[in-house]
């Protein structure tokens, strides 16, 4: 593993398709959702026999990031580097290749999110690991999921010739990056072996990842330079409140990805990887050798007459008398009621609560 490469965790997903457990003051990261730990220690903890802690950053905002490292002491406190407000994946980018750079210049950095399960971790490292050498040569890498499904709720990447092969793993020239498709063109593409999922994981040299937003997002670099020029100084707190409102709000995926086609990678990976981006993700995960498929969080044996395919959390015992196929969430203050193929129509409920104003529900 390169000895100049970092790992920076984005942490700022709001989660709103898993609300009521996720709240904006408990978001998706700090929840222990796949198992007893957070989304948060389990991301940080798999890293950890690849990357040293004072090598693995973090960028969320300010409240969570108070949080988030109360739930990961090992990682310095000056690894948390705060976003006064999301801005949305790009600024976060580029807020963390400017401190990577400042403390090395020639760095590899990983970006990665909190909110990933990762089945096969000891597969994740081994091609992260590789990912970081062929990073190391200036090339940009983005590891490419092998689809289980014509799912519309991910963009796909379509792979180009084979570069090379490293410890039996295949090496791509990446061809072009595609939007979230429609429902056919989503059979399309899975049906075509070239095209993976976009795991929203890349990994390049700190240098690159500036040089592309220069050349394609220069607004966003002239204002990340400003950034980056105070930081260490007793003005770095001011500056960055002076300049971040005003950063344009935009995906790393529409600011760079798309205009990048030249010295770019995509590594195809099987990992046991899901985007845990709703209950229905979730349900996938946990009902695996599930009696009746149902999945309960619950303090006591729950008591479930003929009833198949739900997911139930709550504290408190839970009984249920011939229901198939539904969530219940069953919080302190919300109880929430979902058909499993509707659970995509959770946010509309949050956004109906935030026109009403009703925040403490939020």
């Amino acid at each position: 593993m390169n000895s100049n490469a970092y790992a920076m965790i984005m942490a700022g997903g709001a989660g709103t398709r898993l609300w009521p457990l996720s709240r904006e003051g408990r978001p998706k990261p700090l929840l222990p959702l796949t198992e007893d730990r957070s989304m948060f220690q389990i991301a940080v903890e798999r890293l950890l026999p690849l990357f040293p802690p004072e090598r693995i950053l973090v960028v969320a905002n300010p409240d969570l990031s108070a949080q988030l490292h109360a739930q990961a002491p090992n990682l310095p406190a000056e690894n948390f580097i705060v976003e006064p407000l999301g801005r949305d994946t790009a600024p976060a980018v580029g807020l963390g290749a400017i401190h990577v750079r400042q403390r090395d210049p020639d760095a590899v950095m990983a970006v990665l999110t909190a909110d990933h399960h990762i089945a096969d971790e000891q597969a994740f490292r081994k091609v992260l690991g590789i990912a970081c050498t062929v990073a190391s040569e200036g090339r940009v890498v983005t590891l490419g999921i092998h689809p289980t499904g014509p799912s519309t709720g991910f963009g796909y990447i379509e792979r180009g010739r084979l570069d090379r092969v490293i410890e039996g793993v295949e090496i791509f020239e990446l061809n072009r990056f595609i939007e979230k498709p429609q429902a056919e063109r989503a059979r399309e593409l899975v049906a075509d072996e070239r095209y993976s999922w976009n795991s929203g994981m890349f990994i390049w040299p700190v240098h690159r990842v500036m040089a592309e937003f220069e050349q394609h997002a220069a607004d966003i670099h002239a204002d990340l330079e400003r950034i980056a020029a105070a930081i260490g100084g007793a003005r770095y707190n001011q500056v960055l409140d002076q300049v971040w409102p005003g950063i344009r709000r935009i995906s790393v995926d529409f600011a760079l990805m798309e205009h990048i086609h030249e010295g770019i990678s995509v590594i195809p990976v099987e990992m046991g990887w899901s985007d845990i981006g709703n209950f229905g993700t979730l349900y996938d995960i946990l009902s695996e050798g599930a009696e009746n498929d149902n999945v309960a969080h619950v303090p006591r044996e729950p008591v479930l007459l003929d009833s198949h395919g739900n997911m139930l959390i709550s504290g408190r015992l839970v009984a249920a008398i011939g229901i198939d196929d539904l969530v219940v969430i069953d919080t302190e203050d919300v109880l929430l009621l979902c058909r499993r193929d509707r659970v995509q129509d959770v946010k509309k409920v949050v956004d109906e609560l935030k026109k009403g104003h009703r925040n403490e529900y939020l």
